[in-house]
């Protein structure tokens, strides 16, 4: 029985004559060729007319796709036929019959019948009077009008395309000539697909895919039409019988191309070059342009390959993300819960640690963002705006040091000043070894030296956490959503409005602070002393640890630069004194200092903020 190509090759035989058939085959191998061997676009050549001084008359064939400005080169053939450049030429006319063109740049002598290549590329300066955008969006309406049916006039229409968007990035016509090319394609490459040509199918593909590459239709399109081709070629080519016309061979063997079995195609072109016609040239154009679809064949399954593992890999990761949701959103769950229990026992700063894990995963959570706003402000007493007076004058110092003994230090915090605060909150007690912890816990910053395993001393969970320096001060400040206190909001919230020397009156007291008058020889838990409060009931501003400040150590304005009590080397601001210092120390307005990368054993800190307009119930 005869297969179904040997039918539709008789049917054909039949209808076209071997005559007409053969040059029906001659005409369809050539302008397939022509449609998978590009031609470059964009290059003119004709000959020179005429010559006169520095002008030239060249015939360049059709007006279409020429216009002033411009520019090529002159040529001619050495007796090795090697291109030799005469000399650079620009067209300054553009006629029907002729064009006329200035010469640049002359290097040899100039004569009638040379060639000329106009390479198609824009001049540094256009001529005036010619708006080149018009005329290169003319140029590919022209080109575009040929139906794009041969490579060349697609090519030209596209390159000219992109040079219009590259002057005018939202060019109408470009921008529509390119899309509608897309159409064309596809409507083409189906028609074809449908029809079973799938060799001009795939031509017309691949067009497609390079006005738009990156096209995943193009590409879903071509692997169906592969898919097709394979399973045909599943088919073994039955034995070529000997004996029929030479158009037989030629039909079978463009039939077999067109649909795309083109290693079969392949037997009937070399059968009738061995046995038939021998150098036939249809022939060989059919075994090259067969050749020519294997190796796009196998360029294409190098891509479907590479674009199946891609798309492996991206349903790979997208589970992979599934995956890491879904644990992520138990793990937050487990996080709410958490931080809603501790922060229901009051447990803030434990609280927080989990919060700021769920704002890792969520940063846009409303709730745990007001959780951690209402958190920041626990146990923090307002200081409100106003005037206070910051330092000390000549008396209050000699009333100082006739009591306590003289400390050139004092003259630190001269000259007295009235300065002026917006409303701040300041903690009312120091930052405690349980707080600090936490913040350890949700951060992996490095424990105070002294601590052991990470964990300080038993029983100590409400003293103030020492050995911090002001480095690690200003990280906890940022983690908790705080800040240091400045020295001058320090010392308002020690004064009080009415400048007072110690947090309770203008004389000192020593049961009210624990400096070294009281004896105790040590740290206390926070907020041990309540009779030290200060005016707005801010606790152990007067002695038990130093407390660390954002500023930096350096005279107040209008100090006597003759008084040199301050160091030369960057020192930031410590206040109130310690268990180890007297009672001077712990006045609101001295001033001590400490580098700002040193650990002390008496030196802790607390935090402020600034005020935020809405206030929130904690309960």
């Amino acid at each position: 029985m005869l297969n179904s190509v040997e039918r539709m090759v008789r049917m054909t035989i039949k209808t076209l004559g071997y005559k007409r058939l053969s040059m029906f085959l001659a005409t369809a191998v050539l302008l397939a060729s022509a449609a998978v061997q590009p031609l470059q676009a964009g290059s003119r050549l004709g000959k020179i007319t005429g010559v006169t001084g520095e002008v030239l008359a060249v015939n360049l064939g059709r007006e279409q796709g020429l216009y002033q400005g411009l520019r090529g080169n002159v040529f001619k053939f050495d007796s090795l036929r090697n291109t030799v450049d005469v000399a650079e030429i620009q067209i300054i006319s553009v006629s029907a019959s002729q064009s006329l063109a200035k010469v640049l740049t002359r290097r040899d002598s100039l004569e009638v019948g040379q060639f000329v290549d106009i390479e198609g590329t824009m001049p540094q300066s256009p001529l005036e009077k010619v708006d080149m955008l018009r005329v290169m969006e003319e140029s590919a309406r022209n080109y575009f009008a040929a139906r794009q049916y041969t490579e060349p006039d697609s090519a030209n229409c596209l390159a000219l395309c992109r040079k219009i968007l590259a002057r005018e990035p939202n060019n109408r016509l470009a921008t529509q000539l390119i899309a509608r090319m897309i159409q064309n394609y596809f409507q083409w490459g189906d028609r074809e697909r449908y029809d079973g040509n799938f060799a001009s199918a795939i031509v017309y593909y691949m067009r497609l895919l390079k006005v738009d590459p990156g096209n995943r239709t193009a590409y879903e399109h071509i692997w169906e039409v592969m898919d097709m081709i394979n399973v045909e070629s599943q088919v073994p080519l039955d034995p070529i019988q000997r004996g029929r016309p030479p158009d037989f061979y030629y039909a079978s063997a463009e039939q077999y191309y067109r649909s795309g079995q083109f290693e079969k195609s392949k037997k009937y072109f070399s059968f009738l070059l061995d046995n038939v016609v021998e150098k036939d040239m249809v022939a060989r154009e059919g075994l090259a342009r067969n050749d020519h679809m294997l190796t796009l064949l196998d360029s294409l399954r190098v891509v479907q390959s590479g674009m199946a593992q891609e798309a492996a890999k991206a349903e790979q990761e997208q589970q992979a993300e599934l995956q890491r949701r879904r644990e992520r959103t138990q793990l937050a769950r487990y996080w709410r819960a958490v931080g809603d229990d501790l922060f229901r026992k009051k447990d803030y700063e434990g609280a927080l640690v989990y919060y700021l894990k769920l704002l890792d995963f969520f940063p846009e959570d409303s709730l745990v963002q007001q959780r951690r706003e209402l958190i920041s402000r626990v146990d923090m007493a307002l200081i409100p705006s106003g005037e206070f007076s910051r330092g000390s004058n000549t008396r209050e110092l000699s009333g100082v040091m006739n009591q306590f003994g003289f400390k050139g230090t004092l003259y630190r915090e001269m000259p007295k000043r009235w300065v002026f605060l917006d409303s701040f909150y300041l903690d009312r007690t120091e930052v405690t070894n349980r707080q600090y912890l936490r913040f350890l816990e949700s951060s992996g910053h490095s424990p105070p030296l002294h601590w052991k395993d990470g964990k300080y001393p038993a029983g100590q969970d409400s003293y103030p956490v020492v050995y911090i320096s002001w480095l690690d001060a200003s990280e906890y400040a940022r983690w908790i959503g705080k800040r240091l206190p400045s020295e001058e909001e320090w010392e308002k919230a020690a004064r009080g409005k009415d400048g007072l020397q110690w947090p309770w009156g203008d004389q000192f007291q020593a049961e009210r602070a624990n400096t070294r008058e009281s004896g105790r020889g040590g740290v206390l838990p926070v907020g041990s002393l309540l009779g030290g409060a200060s005016e707005q009931g801010v606790l152990d501003l007067a002695g038990n640890v130093w407390e660390w400040v954002s500023s930096d150590l350096k005279p107040y304005p209008g100090y006597d630069q003759d008084m040199m009590y301050f160091p030369g080397s960057l020192r930031k601001v410590i206040r109130g004194g310690s268990f180890k210092e007297t009672g001077e120390y712990a006045r609101g307005a001295y001033r001590g200092d400490g580098a700002l990368d040193q650990i002390y054993s008496n030196v802790g800190f607390r935090c402020a903020r600034d005020l935020r307009l809405k206030a929130e119930n904690l309960e």
